[in-house]
């Protein structure tokens, strides 16, 4: 029989399969972006029913098979009830989703990541005043360019053809240097809070090759 394996992430979509299944993808710490069958979970008295839809952060016990994983247990930590609630902010979390998932890869260790779709659902959850929606969507951007390793250089203050901000360069740097946790503290008076979601959009389009 073959060992499961424990890993710890998030779940980005689930599709049916069948009459009951669901093939899910999850994010995961260890083992990068997988895809995993979860069989019977859309009956209703499943075990796997709440633990294999988006948004949902846990331990998934899991089977390697030759194409994918199989999906055998979910040990939930959070599937953000209240926010999804919110009509309107949890498109943005489904967009946190989307986006990750489009950078993240199979066989690497997303730890980072995982913690970053964490970080910024429990700031849009939070709905403080400073942290609109589209700027956590920035602050959330910058960090993936920044993971990714295509945070652009702000030592000349410019950037796509035109000078920045003094705030919206610091803002920059701070993301390229803070961890994780700590990137939702801050603020920025209106201008520069434009200018920084406005540039993390422009930038996005320029670095990826799909409309989300």
């Amino acid at each position: 029989m073959t060992d499961e394996i424990e890993v710890s992430g998030v779940v980005v979509s689930g599709m049916p399969i069948g009459e009951y299944d669901k093939r899910v993808v999850i994010i995961t710490a260890e083992l990068g972006k997988i895809h995993a069958f979860a069989k019977g979970a859309r009956r209703t008295n499943s075990k796997l029913l709440a633990g294999t839809d988006p948004l949902t952060f846990g331990k998934f016990k899991i089977v390697s098979g030759k194409n994918a994983y199989t999906l055998v247990e979910v040990k939930i930590v959070n599937y953000f009830d209240e926010l999804k609630m919110d009509i309107d902010r949890i498109y943005y979390g489904f967009y946190f989703l989307e986006f990750a998932a489009y950078f993240s890869r199979e066989n690497v260790g997303e730890k980072n990541l995982v913690n970053l779709i964490y970080m910024a659902l429990k700031a849009l959850e939070a709905k403080l005043d400073r942290l609109t929606p589209d700027f956590i969507k920035a602050i959330f951007e910058w960090k993936i360019f920044e993971l990714e390793g295509i945070m652009p250089d702000m030592d000349g203050g410019r950037l796509l053809g035109r000078s920045l901000r003094p705030s919206t360069v610091y803002a920059l740097k701070v993301i390229s240097e803070a961890g994780v946790t700590k990137l939702f503290s801050f603020d920025l008076e209106p201008e520069s809070k434009e200018e920084f979601i406005e540039l993390a959009e422009k930038y996005r389009d320029l670095n990826t090759d799909i409309k989300f």
